[in-house]
């Protein structure tokens, strides 16, 4: 009975439903599929039908439009007219009209043409990730299946026109739990156009969302042109990290090492908090390396990046028949805490180690090539709470290319006290301090090893034997209190002992050695025979010694300013600060007993009276211990300058401040132990900035205050002040001046307050860019410096140290065209054919989903020519082409 009156219910709605739409715009019954009717019964409820049969989806179809819903009860067809939707369990299908057939279980959606002839409520299919796209699209509820005409769907950043696909859900028993397309004559690209520029054009594809594309018999398509490639391919485009292979991206050829791959590797995300690559390069000659590289992260506690790389470069060199073998090494690290990580220890640092000319081996840019200096620091520290202890160790290396030099030190500990105060008593704050109170304490400790060697030797068991280690401890005892109200007295006292665990003994062989030395004049190579009348010899044998120094010491201080007051003009004021500072120290004998540090030895048998040697008889100190300083009594004596002036802006009414003298400042001292001469030379010098800190110039002399006398055409010093023997207050020994310059366009308009037009700037007329937007990223940077001194001859003579002007930066012609200019450097006081350093030019050209560049380094013949597909999954499609330095050759 009830399911009788649901019929009837369902009946009138019918009627009414399509009655009111017969004089409404709608398709023609020609062009709505006809279907079967089937026994199947309906339920309606609301907007939800149900299909009660057996054979019918068990879940509520939503359904609904702003038009129309018609419903044709004798073919159990739904019509929706207008913005109609479908919702059925994940899935949801929008279009202009949708037919639901009752009979079938399926949907079927296209779009309608507005009085434009333009199309209009295209089909929208959404199921969970999945979203498309489609001019025509018929859909399944039982099976989960459905067929798609012209569809544009995107998964990842690959974008996918087909002309007709099948989509089957995840939810179908035969999609193995993933949802699958299979299209036919499609294109896959990764150009957002309309009509693509670009792409990878097959008759069968299958693409597994989130997982993987599959194409079959494919050519690459560039503007409608097709170029047949690929017998087949496959494209990874998993949203989630996945271990899997690394194709070349790249190939190259090097004079010497002839053609090569490079990133031919695998990527292993080991798990949720590190991933690593690993990446080779292979050269046809025999030359292969391999590169590890990759990143880890522990939220709220740290992250880094690592990198390994390893290369055997065999290299064939015109004209030799031996070929050149180097295993250039490069190490990279680089770690960092989290500041709120740990309340009371720290770790973190950088490694950046680079053997055997690396950074020229495997580099052409002029910024890594004219890098010549490489330093690495990890540092692990820890306070301990309630005491005035901390502890730090850490690892250090420098390193120098051009001489091959590496300091290496590791482990280091240091163990320091912050200041403390022992003779300091709690007591009520309004009583007043006594001096003793302000002693203040200082110690520290300090371990370490070091390691002096070359790049090419470093990873060898050679360099363990040229190992220095040892242990270094140092405290010092302070007061600082005021005398006569303006100044500033602090005497002190320094302890100081290093532990030695080599002892060194020279020996003197007076035997007759004759050595040779290369000499090369131009192409001409000869050598000169050197004859030594005896050598000294030097030999290590492990014992354990302590070396012990102190000294002490007194200083005064204070300050005194002065100013001067205007009220007319645009000079508002001047003032100068001045900081005199006098100083007395005393060190003991360490020559003489009781100390017994030095010994001597024989240098050379062809003097008599023999020539003696002094040393230490300590040796292979890690903190750079040769020699300690003999007994002296020193006062040493300091006047510091600081000038400003004030002035009145006249684009307003404040005054302003302006450095005329920064940081100005001379040094002297008098050594009353000393037998001549006990006056040291005066040093002064300072820095001044201009332009609003775009110039920097810094300046320093040296004034000798003892007077002169030419003997065989050489000056030579006597013991007489020169105010008194030549009534001059001292000689200009040595000047340097260096200035500074580094700007840009931009810089230098704002300097110059020229106001910029904004809408210019950001939308230049006729697509090309400002005058000012074309040299913003311009940079120059101009260094100059000249010295004077004073010869032997006594005569003065001034020369150009440096006198460079260097540009980098890029120019853009157009919104699509740019110029890079890598490095263009010019030494003005370099001779003559070696002026210009290291140029380095390139060119970029936008061509949407494309982009080329071109990179030119004259001064070592390399260049890189590259053409392809901006970065994505498809940056594989590129034309790529470069000559590189190998180091081989002269640089």
């Amino acid at each position: 009975m009830n399911k009788i009156v649901t019929i009837f219910i369902i009946s009138i709605f019918c009627i009414v439903s399509y009655g009111q739409g017969i004089d409404s715009l709608r398709l023609s019954r020609d062009s709505i599929p006809q279907s079967s009717v089937s026994s199947d019964s309906l339920v309606l409820k609301g907007t939800a039908l149900y299909l009660v049969s057996k054979d019918s989806i068990q879940d509520p179809v939503d359904y609904g439009a702003s038009d129309r819903v018609n419903f044709d009860y004798a073919h159990k067809v739904i019509h929706l007219y207008g913005n109609a939707y479908i919702k059925y369990q994940t899935m949801e299908i929008n279009a202009a009209y949708i037919k639901i057939d009752m009979n079938t279980s399926i949907a079927t959606a296209i779009p309608q043409k507005d009085s434009t002839g333009r199309n209009i409520g295209v089909p929208h299919f959404a199921d969970r990730d999945q979203k498309f796209d489609a001019q025509k699209l018929d859909y399944n509820f039982k099976s989960k299946k459905g067929i798609i005409s012209e569809v544009i769907s995107k998964e990842d950043d690959i974008f996918i026109h087909g002309k007709k696909t099948k989509f089957i859900s995840k939810d179908n028993p035969e999609s193995n739990g993933d949802d699958i397309i299979y299209s036919q004559d499609a294109i896959f690209t990764t150009c957002d156009h309309p009509h693509p520029h670009f792409g990878i054009h097959s008759k069968k594809q299958k693409v597994i969302p989130n997982k993987l594309v599959v194409v079959g018999p494919s050519s690459v398509e560039v503007s409608g042109i097709k170029v047949p490639v690929l017998p087949f391919g496959f494209f990874p485009i998993s949203k989630n990290r996945q271990a899997g292979l690394i194709f070349p991206k790249n190939y190259t050829y090097i004079d010497g090492l002839g053609f090569g791959l490079e990133d031919v590797g695998y990527y292993w995300p080991v798990n949720e908090y590190m991933d690593v690559k690993l990446l080779s390069r292979i050269f046809f000659k025999g030359s292969w390396g391999i590169k590890a590289n990759g990143n880890y992260k522990r939220r709220y506690r740290y992250n880094g990046n690592f990198e390994a790389d390893f290369n055997k470069r065999i290299e064939s060199i015109e004209n030799v028949k031996e070929k050149i073998v180097t295993t250039p090494i490069g190490l990279i690290w680089s770690h960092r805490q989290d500041a709120g990580a740990h309340p009371y220890q720290s770790f973190g640092g950088n490694i950046n180690i680079r053997t055997n000319g690396y950074q020229r081996s495997v580099n052409i840019h002029s910024s890594q090539v004219l890098e010549n200096t490489f330093r690495s620091q990890l540092t692990y520290n820890r306070t301990f709470p309630n005491t005035p202890f901390s502890l730090s160790s850490s690892f250090s290396h420098s390193q120098n290319t051009r001489t091959k030099q590496v300091d290496v030190t590791f482990p280091s500990v240091d163990i320091r006290m912050r200041t403390i105060n022992p003779f300091k008593f709690k007591k009520n704050i309004s009583s007043e301090e006594k001096w003793y109170e302000k002693i203040a304490l200082n110690y520290g400790s300090s371990a370490t090893n070091r390691l002096r060697t070359t790049d090419t030797s470093l990873f060898t068991v050679q360099t363990l034997e040229n190992l220095e280690y040892g242990v270094k401890h140092s405290a010092s005892m302070d007061v600082n209190f005021r005398v006569l109200k303006y100044f500033n007295l602090t005497p002190s006292f320094d302890y100081r002992e290093e532990w030695f665990f080599h002892h060194q003994e020279k020996r003197f062989d007076p035997s007759l050695f004759i050595d040779s030395t290369k000499i090369k004049e131009g192409d001409t190579e000869y050598y000169r025979k050197d004859t030594t009348y005896g050598k000294v010899f030097t030999d290590f044998q492990k014992k354990f010694g302590a070396l012990r120094e102190f000294s002490a010491s007194t200083s005064l201080n204070t300050r005194i300013y002065s100013t001067l007051q205007l009220k007319k003009g645009w000079l508002r004021g001047l003032r100068h600060e001045m900081t005199p500072n006098v100083s007395l120290s005393y060190a003991p004998n360490y020559h003489k007993n009781p100390f017994q540090y030095f010994k001597s030895v024989d240098t050379d048998t062809t003097r008599d009276p023999q020539k003696k040697l002094e040393y230490l008889i300590f040796g292979k100190s890690p903190f750079g211990t040769t020699n300690v300083g003999t007994e002296n009594f020193i006062m040493n004596f300091s006047l510091n300058h600081r000038v400003e002036m004030k002035y009145k802006n006249k684009s307003d009414s404040l005054t302003k401040k302006f450095p005329i003298i920064e940081g100005f400042s001379m040094n002297a001292s008098y050594n009353f132990f000393k037998d001549s001469m006990k006056l040291s030379d005066l040093t002064a010098g300072g820095n001044n900035r201009f332009f609003k800190g775009l110039t920097t110039i810094n300046y320093s002399f040296n004034f000798s205050p003892y007077a002169r006398r030419l003997v065989n055409g050489k000056e030579q010093l006597i013991n007489q002040y020169a105010w008194k023997k030549d009534k001059k207050l001292a000689y200009l020994t040595n000047a340097n001046f260096q200035i500074s310059t580094g700007t840009n366009i931009a810089q230098i308009a704002q300097l110059l307050n020229k106001k910029k037009d904004e809408k210019e700037t950001i939308e230049p007329k006729d697509n090309l860019p400002s005058l000012f937007n074309v040299y913003s990223n311009f940079n120059i940077s101009h260094q100059f410096g000249f010295n004077i001194q004073r010869l032997q001859s006594g005569k003065d003579t001034a020369r150009i140290t440096v006198n460079s002007l260097s540009v980098n930066g890029n120019i853009p012609l157009t919104s699509k065209w740019k110029i890079i200019i890598n490095n263009i450097a010019y030494d003005f006081s370099a001779p003559k054919g070696n002026r210009i350093v290291y140029p380095s030019l390139g060119i970029e050209r936008d061509l949407h989903c494309w982009y080329m560049k071109m990179d030119w380094t004259p001064s070592i013949g390399a260049y890189s020519f590259f053409i392809g597909v901006k970065p994505g999954s498809f940056e594989f499609l590129k034309i790529p082409n470069s000559k590189a330095f190998t180091g081989a050759q002269p640089f």
